[in-house]
């Protein structure tokens, strides 16, 4: 069974900080972003980091701080209660939403924004919760289900929740929310099944 690293007020989610430190750098360089954008054209060209960086790239200081606040509440409380390969399960969400957004979305040219890896956090840090007592449980459990039906509602409407917060001229893209939350089940469900082999192989 995968240990948690116990809980301690000193300890930072040094990840979870670094990673908006790098969000928040391309936006105040903005030729920085305009080399990092997902841009379905560069990348056909054979810019394929654009696959990857592309999910740290914001179009708009409300676009940047939305997302910002909902990564550092769900990556902080990862950190914090010391669930493992989180840095690993940001990086594979990464290139998977470039690899989705890019096999399925023929008709999007540009891309950018946090919120598909922030789904994928929100949901390995609920599949961590469901499995632990008490109403941190249940927490999660809750917190899984609104974030499915969301995204769900998004797919359905071609809208989002953030339209209703901002009157900027934004396109949501639910399709990177699903690819985060798919790939954060299949990676949890591949680590709890590596810990299971290893204890029973021993």
């Amino acid at each position: 069974m995968e240990q948690k690293a116990p809980l301690t007020a000193s300890k930072l989610p040094l990840w979870t900080l670094a990673t908006a430190f790098f969000a928040v750098l391309i936006f105040v360089f903005p030729q920085l972003g305009v080399q990092l954008v997902y841009d379905r054209a560069a990348i056909i060209h054979g810019e394929i980091w654009r696959l990857f960086s592309g999910n740290f790239v914001h179009f708009s200081l409300a676009h940047l701080c939305y997302n910002l606040a909902a990564w550092f509440i769900t990556g902080s409380i990862i950190e914090l209660r010391g669930y493992r390969f989180f840095p690993a399960l940001c990086l594979l969400s990464s290139i998977i939403i470039g690899m989705i957004i890019f096999m399925l979305a023929p008709e999007l040219n540009l891309y950018a924004g946090l919120s598909g890896i922030v789904s994928s956090a929100v949901t390995y840090l609920c599949l961590h919760g469901i499995g632990e007592k008490g109403i941190w449980r249940w927490l999660c459990s809750g917190m899984l289900a609104g974030l499915i039906a969301k995204t769900v509602i998004e797919m359905v409407t071609g809208s989002s929740m953030m339209l209703l917060m901002s009157e900027e001229n934004f396109v949501p893209v639910p399709l990177s929310h699903l690819a985060g939350i798919v790939t954060a089940f299949i990676f949890f469900v591949f680590l709890r099944m590596s810990s299971y082999f290893r204890h029973y192989s021993r």
